[in-house]
């Protein structure tokens, strides 16, 4: 007879365990993780299935323990501060899987609220497929209440892929998606699988971003199995300094560049997918720098910026100014 996998998980005293860890990395935006922690503690889980909130610091004054503390106080789960003391958001994700107790793994970013289904989905959505993660969609919340007017739709602000739930994503494969890549906020995986030893993220990538994507890449040429779950989603806050044009260059110029560099990294022949990379590179700048100057278009200005990452994937990278 095969057991519901949303019974609730217990040990042999018959006490329920954590089933499911919520890591949440932050550095200095109180009033964002408060948002982030209270959506994380209004989730809506089956009966007996027990999760945790772990909150990783980053910021070296750790600003965010008395937070957790007033909210933990009054709170019927498990909610803990976690020092991870250094500008790094690697380090922060280390730290925070390091006192995970969960064997499945969330990643919520501290500027992402929830839904209130969103951890059930996740969860769900794993059990059902056997897959190693689930990702799911972004969809953007501005400050002032509505999006920039150069994109009065949030496209550049949305992460949704369009597919149908329980989809394989392939991290390797060099198809479009809809908006920004494959990311660890909102995200859930196994622990056994996906997060094994002290630093399983890239602590070299953690002041520029990019140790997701090298974790990925590493997990999927592993052959990890990663699907899509649409029902898992998250609102993510876009203050005003996001809002411009400059900014989004800038981000997905640095993107393009890590995902180069993660690329190149995991590939079994890197002198071949380097000359790819900086082919497709260069044919990005051309191509959009010829549109930019017929249309002035702003998307073409992004799509200078993506290729040029590609072009100067190897220099330092470091934080996107907001």
């Amino acid at each position: 007879m095969t057991a519901n996998p949303l019974e609730p998980v217990q040990n042999v005293r018959g006490a329920l365990v954590i089933e499911v860890s919520i890591v949440v990395p932050c550095y200095d935006r109180l009033d964002l993780l408060e948002r982030t922690l209270r959506a994380c503690l209004a989730q809506i889980v089956p009966v007996g299935l027990a999760f945790e909130i772990v909150v990783a610091d980053n910021h070296a004054s750790q600003l965010a323990g008395d937070l957790v503390r007033r909210l933990a106080h009054s709170s019927a789960v498990p909610l803990r501060h976690v020092p991870a003391p250094a500008r790094n958001i690697a380090l922060a994700r280390n730290r925070g899987v390091a006192a995970a107790c969960g064997a499945f793994i969330g990643f919520v970013d501290d500027d992402e609220a929830p839904e209130p289904d969103w951890l059930a989905n996740h969860y769900a959505c794993l059990q059902r497929t056997g897959a190693d993660a689930s990702f799911g969609p972004k969809y953007p919340e501005f400050e002032g209440g509505h999006a920039p007017h150069w994109d009065p739709q949030g496209w550049f602000y949305t992460v949704d892929f369009g597919l149908p739930a329980d989809t394989e994503i392939r991290p390797l494969g060099w198809w479009p998606v809809r908006g920004r890549g494959l990311g660890t906020g909102n995200s859930m995986l196994r622990r056994e699988r996906c997060l094994v030893g002290e630093r399983p993220f890239d602590e070299t990538f953690g002041r520029s971003g990019g140790e997701d994507t090298m974790l990925f890449f590493g997990l999927a040429r592993a052959g990890r199995y990663f699907v899509w779950c649409p029902s898992a989603k998250v609102r993510e806050f876009n203050s005003a300094a996001r809002l411009s044009p400059e900014y989004m260059r800038a981000r997905l110029k640095r993107s393009a560049r890590h995902s180069a560099q993660c690329r190149l990294a995991v590939s079994d022949h890197p002198g071949l997918t380097r000359l790819v990379t900086m082919l497709i590179g260069a044919a990005q700048v051309v191509v959009h720098g010829i549109l930019w100057l017929c249309t002035r278009r702003t998307k073409h200005r992004f799509g200078i910026g993506k290729g040029t990452g590609k072009l100067i994937m190897g220099r330092r990278l470091d934080f996107v100014p907001e």
